[in-house]
C-alpha cells in the first residue's frame, strides 16, 4: 500500500482525532474519522466532484492501511476505483479495483464472495 501513502493528501486540515480507550486506566489513544473520510469522500462524488472524493478516499485508503484493516481498506479502494473512473483516470481506477478485489479474495468467506460477486454484475466502474 505504499503507492497510496505516497499519494495521499492531508484533506481534513487540522487533523481532528477522536480519542479511544484502549487497555488499562489512562491509556487513551487517538484514531483519525477514517468513516467520515470516506463518507465525504462518496458525498464529493455524488455531487460530480471525484478529484475532491479521490483525495478524502486517499486518505482513508492510507488510514485503513496504517491500522491494518484490510476489510475496510478493500471496501476503500472500491469506493476510490469509482471516483478515479468518473475523474477520467481509468487506468489508476482500474489498478484500485484489482487491488480490492486481491484483499477481498484473501478472506474467502460468503460475505466477501457475496461483495466479489456483485461488484462483477454491476461493473462497479
Amino acid at each position: 500500500m505504499s503507492r497510496l501513502d505516497d499519494r495521499a493528501a492531508d484533506v481534513t486540515g487540522d487533523r481532528v482525532h477522536h480519542p479511544i480507550r484502549i487497555g488499562g486506566e489512562g491509556r487513551f489513544h487517538h484514531r483519525p474519522p477514517v468513516a467520515e473520510l470516506d463518507g465525504a469522500g462518496e458525498a464529493y462524488r455524488v455531487l460530480g466532484r471525484p478529484e475532491e472524493a479521490v483525495a478524502f478516499h486517499l486518505c482513508a485508503a492510507t488510514t485503513h492501511c496504517q491500522l491494518g484493516d484490510t476489510w475496510q481498506l478493500a471496501l476503500t479502494l472500491d469506493r476510490l476505483a469509482a471516483a478515479l473512473a468518473e475523474a477520467d483516470r481509468p487506468e489508476e481506477g482500474a489498478a484500485a479495483r484489482q487491488e480490492a478485489r486481491g484483499l477481498l479474495a484473501t478472506f474467502g468467506d460468503s460475505r466477501a464472495a457475496a461483495l466479489l460477486d456483485y461488484r462483477d454484475a454491476v461493473g462497479r466502474d
